[in-house]
């Protein structure tokens, strides 16, 4: 039966809390006799009620690696409740996550990152002592611990580097929000609180319903952003009415215009040439509507698709990648979206991911839930260049692939 606009007009809402702790420490690695040494961070990124979410990230500062396993105690009683882009166990306070099929190796200066949601009562504060496989945090680069050096210098060096580095990379995620400019009416802007050292790729997104309220999906947004992208949405905070897909392209020319403002905020500060058009039910109409874009990187689908086959034919023209994120069988778009498949051009790079959470998603749970992980692991791969993330999408093994929540096809794609 074919689906009518109307039922495209879901309306997400939902308001978190924003809060990012780092604790940082040296992983030795493994490998026994080789130089070892890893830094760890582990960071809340949302907390509510009696749960939190929270994101460890290790770089591997000594020999290459393979394989993974790190370890930490909670100290209040904590415990892992889901985790992805790895395997956990815990016993009583003690946690143990290992690698997944895909990202167990691990060269030198490469990362390797989880997450995790988890449950707290009373208190929750950060671990301060991780391991990997069975090592404590030493916080050098050095020999094994299995094999200690037989003649340690006598004098080591006092005196640190004489040109440390000035600018390191930022570590994401970090607290963002949402402003509003004069200059773009009709339009809610995400951006990390802090803007980074490293330009910012380009995010514009169509909400559900084509609705007008810029802070639906919010915590979704807000999750993007601080992953270092400008987030741009249709409509005001708290608006109403409807958008058109035109905003999307308002959205482009404005970043486009304020990267080139001398006394912009975002002067010099906006990687214009990585823009992608997204947008969920109604919005990712929107967002097909402008995917022919020159400035367009790649299009991002939410729990969306072409009406009919006389809209379908649109789809020949599309030239750049594109993925789509489906609430599954119960998805009200899933016919919709499983019918722009197979029409897709050839050889276009394409990722279809259906999970059964139903047409409105995760959009409203902390950092936008599953949706929120997958779109930022997206756009970090197609606007940053990130090829470990781009491991959740590519190959018979992907991380998604191998994830049970997840049904998956892919098209030509390659990291």
């Amino acid at each position: 039966m074919r689906r009518t606009p109307q039922r495209f007009r879901a309306v997400i809402a939902g308001v978190a809390g924003f809060t990012v702790i780092t604790a940082a420490g040296v992983l030795a690695a493994t490998h026994a006799s080789a130089a070892a040494g890893c830094r760890a961070t582990y960071a809340i990124s949302s907390s509510w009620q009696g749960g939190f979410g929270a994101n460890v990230t290790v770089t591997n500062l000594g020999d290459p690696i393979n394989g993974w396993r790190v370890g930490w105690s909670f100290g209040a009683g904590q415990a892992i409740t889901q985790l992805w882009n790895g395997t956990h166990t815990q016993s009583g306070a003690e946690v143990t996550v290992t690698n997944a099929a895909y990202n167990g190796s691990l060269a030198t200066g490469a990362t390797a990152s989880f997450g995790f949601n988890g449950s707290w009562t009373g208190s929750n504060p950060v671990p301060t002592a991780f391991t990997l496989n069975g090592t404590a945090c030493t916080g050098s680069v050095g020999e094994s611990p299995s094999t200690p050096p037989s003649n340690p210098p006598s004098n080591p060096p006092s005196n640190p580097p004489s040109n440390p580095p000035s600018n390191p990379p930022p570590t994401f995620p970090v607290p963002a929000g949402y402003e509003t400019a004069a200059s773009l009416p009709n339009h809610t802007i995400y951006r990390p609180d802090t803007l980074p050292s490293t330009l910012m790729p380009i995010v514009v997104w169509g909400q559900g319903g084509c609705q007008a309220n810029g802070t639906s999906g919010q915590n979704f947004l807000r999750y993007i952003a601080s992953y270092g992208f400008l987030t741009i949405s249709n409509g005001n905070p708290n608006g109403s009415g409807s958008t058109t897909a035109a905003m999307l392209t308002q959205s482009m020319d404005w970043a486009v215009a304020e990267n080139a403002r001398q006394g912009s905020k975002y002067y010099g500060k906006l990687d214009t040439t990585k823009i992608a058009v997204a947008g969920f039910s109604c919005g990712g109409l929107e967002a097909y509507n402008v995917s022919t874009d020159r400035r367009v990187t790649t299009t991002a689908i939410f729990s969306s698709g072409y009406l009919n086959e006389s809209d379908r034919a649109r789809l020949s023209q599309l030239t750049k990648p594109i993925v789509y994120f489906i609430g599954g069988p119960s998805d009200i778009a899933y016919s919709n979206a499983m019918a722009d498949w197979p029409r897709l051009p050839a050889g276009l790079p394409a990722f279809m991911g259906n999970i059964n959470v139903g047409h409105g998603g995760t959009y409203d749970q902390p950092n936008g839930g599953e949706f929120g992980r997958v779109a930022v692991l997206y756009f970090r791969w197609r606007l940053k260049g990130d090829t470990t993330a781009g491991t959740t999408f590519v190959g018979p093994n992907c991380g998604l692939c191998t994830n049970s929540q997840w049904t998956v096809q892919q098209k030509n794609l390659t990291l």
